[in-house]
């Protein structure tokens, strides 16, 4: 374990602080980035999972970059013998929904492994809920979802349910984006119409036939 002094800067890690390293890295297209970042914020979808789950970064490459650019220690959480303190101090639904890995508790100082990175939001979170200052490791989200199984019997069936409620969304999501495409290619259509016809040339008038008799 390292110095566990109060870490500063926590405030520092966010999704847009991490956006603009990989950023300067070139190693995901702009493009990518923002789309990633858009999902956690209307979605609720994490950035760092969106961008190693669609292979657009090794999660191990995401950590390296994370440890080394936020200066902070990487863990495996199956390393470390997990403290029970540690364990019963956070809410297993915080844990859940964050793939979060307690690992011990050193006075009013919590440990933690992120599942690579974790935003200051979910941590100032935890330090509410724990009264804790919060020391967080790096660390990998395909490990901390193998210990958390290990440590949590309910863990498994809550994921995998989560996994299916984010698909079944996305599908949601990805069906209404192409209706709204069908509709805007027959607005775009009807405006060709009108602009068609606004060229054209008039349609000759019919000459006027006598007046009905009254």
């Amino acid at each position: 374990m390292v110095d566990l002094g109060k870490v500063k800067g926590l405030e520092k890690l966010t999704c847009v602080r991490l956006a603009e390293v990989i950023s300067q890295k070139n190693t995901i297209s702009s493009e990518i980035i923002t789309d990633a970042l858009y999902a956690q914020d209307k979605h609720g979808d994490p950035f760092v999972q969106t961008l190693v789950a669609g292979g657009h970064i090794t999660e191990w490459d995401l950590a390296k970059l994370v440890a080394e650019n936020f200066q902070l220690p990487f863990l495996m959480a199956s390393s470390y013998a997990i403290s029970e303190e540690a364990k019963k101090r956070v809410p297993e639904k915080l844990l859940f929904e964050n793939l979060i890995i307690p690992l011990d508790l050193f006075d009013d100082v919590l440990c933690i492994v992120m599942p690579i990175l974790s935003p200051w939001e979910v941590i100032g979170k935890i330090q509410r809920e724990t009264k804790c200052e919060i020391f967080p490791y790096v660390g990998l989200i395909s490990e901390n979802k193998k210990v958390l199984g290990s440590m949590y019997p309910t863990f498994k069936p809550w994921f995998d349910q989560e996994q299916k409620r984010r698909e079944v969304a996305a599908t949601k999501r990805a069906n209404t984006k192409g209706q709204a495409g069908d509709w805007m290619s027959i607005f775009d259509a009807g405006d060709a119409a009108i602009q068609d016809n606004l060229g054209a040339p008039p349609a000759p008038k019919k000459p006027a036939g006598p007046s009905p008799k009254r």
